[in-house]
């Protein structure tokens, strides 16, 4: 009989067979955590590609985009919204040329309508030069650790937080002749209802002028003779067209003052009721602003 009989060989060759399959096993599971792992990666690479996108998407129908229909801040609620300054001569959006008219109009729906439910955003428009907030929209993340995923995406736009609708600017007294200045600005029933209107006058050595809308007379001469160097009027409703179609209304500037005298006359939209004390010229200025948008899941 020899040392190792049948039963004993078939033993050996399982033990054999058992230690082989040990490291085997444990590079399957390697294999598999790492499968996982991927998986992971990949399902967290798609779902941060799909919410980049719809951020993408929102924020380029907002700034490049005048919504539907393209004046939808004066019939009431937009199909589509969208935030860019029409052109009627052109037919066309100015992309990221921001209305301020639609920037007074715009809340938190609107945005929401764009990018669907289960979002959450947080919107700011801030002027580069000074930092001047002209629109915040949306909920600030207080704790953004918080939010696993979250895209934040920012353009540099053109906005003011007023429409500027008449500029007359370096207004002089020529050959020593008083001289009249004329533009137009167009309102109707809507407009009347939606905005105040106001006369600012940035005033440089003027002693006597006019200014008068449809021959009616907001900025009388008694304020320049004071010296003032700027002048802020409210136009009277009243003196202006509200019929439900837009009709011109004339402003005139009468300039009487010594040579060397130069003024810039300003026409301004404000929302109804808006503070005097918050009217000024730089904030109907057009300026380059950022636009951040960030947005997440809910």
């Amino acid at each position: 009989m020899g040392f190792l009989d049948d039963d004993s060989k078939g033993f050996l060759l399982s033990m054999d067979l058992l230690i082989a399959i040990i490291p085997l096993t444990i590079v399957m599971g390697m294999m598999v955590a790492d499968m996982d792992n991927m998986l992971y990666t990949v399902q967290s690479s798609v779902y941060q590609t799909s919410l980049e996108r719809v951020g993408a998407d929102t924020v380029n129908t907002l700034i490049k985009t005048s919504g539907s229909p393209y004046n939808w801040e004066e019939i009431g609620e937009p199909q589509i919204i969208g935030l860019a300054k029409y052109d009627i001569m052109k037919n066309a959006s100015e992309a990221n040329y921001l209305s301020p008219d639609k920037l007074a109009r715009v809340d938190e729906s609107h945005v929401t309508d764009l990018t669907g439910p289960g979002y959450g955003f947080y919107l700011t428009i801030n002027t580069v030069e000074d930092n001047r907030e002209i629109l915040q929209l949306g909920t600030e993340p207080s704790v953004p650790e918080d939010i696993p995923n979250i895209v934040r995406i920012e353009r540099i736009v053109l906005s003011s937080n007023f429409k500027q609708i008449v500029s007359l600017k370096d207004l002089i007294r020529d050959a020593g002749i008083p001289r009249t200045y004329t533009a137009e600005f167009p309102t109707n029933q809507y407009s009347i209802e939606a905005y105040d209107y106001w006369v600012l006058v940035d005033n440089r050595g003027y002693n006597s002028a006019t200014v008068d809308v449809n021959n009616n007379n907001v900025v009388p001469s008694n304020d320049f003779s004071q010296h003032i160097d700027l002048i802020k009027r409210n136009i009277n409703d009243t003196y202006m067209h509200n019929s439900t179609s837009y009709e011109n209304n004339i402003v005139n500037v009468r300039t009487e003052s010594n040579p060397g005298a130069s003024m810039d006359v300003y026409i301004i939209g404000v929302p109804k009721g808006t503070p005097e004390s918050e009217i000024n010229l730089d904030k109907a200025r057009l300026k380059p602003s950022r636009f951040v948008f960030f947005i997440w899941t809910v």
